[in-house]
């Protein structure tokens, strides 16, 4: 395994006057994460409620594949990662 170097950095930028579940309006995160299997991967991730914007990027440091890239609205984004138990509009 190799050992890569890195720097992660993650902003949040919140609203103190909003209730505690609206607190949170944007999150932003670039630098190196774990996947479920323990590997560092490349990761930028955007999500801004205000905007109604979400953005992820994953790629591979070793190979440069990219594992997930992901542009859409928030509204849009269900049954992944921490929107996973919200319902689909039918």
């Amino acid at each position: 395994m190799q050992f890569l170097p890195h720097n992660t950095v993650k902003i949040k930028q919140k609203d103190p006057y909003a209730k505690s579940n609206d607190k949170l309006r944007r999150e932003h995160f670039v630098g190196m994460q774990e996947n479920k299997d323990g590997k560092l991967m490349i990761k930028e991730s955007l999500i801004d409620k205000d905007s109604n914007v979400r953005y992820e990027f994953v790629q591979d440091p070793e190979t440069g594949e990219i594992v997930r890239l992901c542009n859409e609205k928030l509204t849009d984004h269900t049954d992944r990662g921490y929107a996973k138990f919200k319902k689909k509009s039918t």
